[in-house]
């Protein structure tokens, strides 16, 4: 009989945890703010956190068959107000002159180890200059 109520106690504790986790993502969009800069900027509203360690942002072009993790942002406190995120990405570069869709994944990472997909936000994106950083030196070669 202790037996059994050990292993409801331990079912219901471990349910407990799992729900303890939470990211309600309200809003996740990329934009281009400036068509004179090479920059697309993120943002994302999370209307609840619950244990959220970070957030990790991934892009792709396209025609890409992977996501490469381009940045890690931290969680902000717990907020009586939905939080409000934002990330500007200022290595997007591609040398041709067309317009090729960027893709952006979100994921949110938990103190406990655990992660969960979000969603993804795509925008069309055409280069307007040349990028003189490593970063889109190396984005050339990829």
């Amino acid at each position: 009989m202790n037996s059994i109520k050990y292993f409801y106690a331990t079912v219901l504790l471990g349910l407990l945890l799992i729900a303890a986790n939470t990211a309600t993502v309200t809003l996740f969009k990329a934009d281009i703010p400036d068509t004179a800069n090479n920059e697309i900027k993120l943002e994302w509203t999370v209307q609840e956190e619950k244990n959220v360690q970070h957030y990790e942002i991934k892009r792709k072009m396209v025609r890409d068959t992977e996501f490469s993790t381009i940045a890690i942002v931290d969680a902000k406190p717990p907020s009586a107000t939905p939080n409000q995120y934002d990330y500007m990405d200022r290595n997007v570069f591609r040398n041709s002159g067309n317009s090729e869709p960027v893709v952006y994944e979100l994921n949110v990472f938990f103190t406990n180890g655990d992660s969960k997909f979000i969603g993804q936000a795509e925008v069309n994106y055409t280069s307007t200059a040349v990028r003189r950083t490593w970063g889109s030196i190396k984005a050339m070669f990829q």
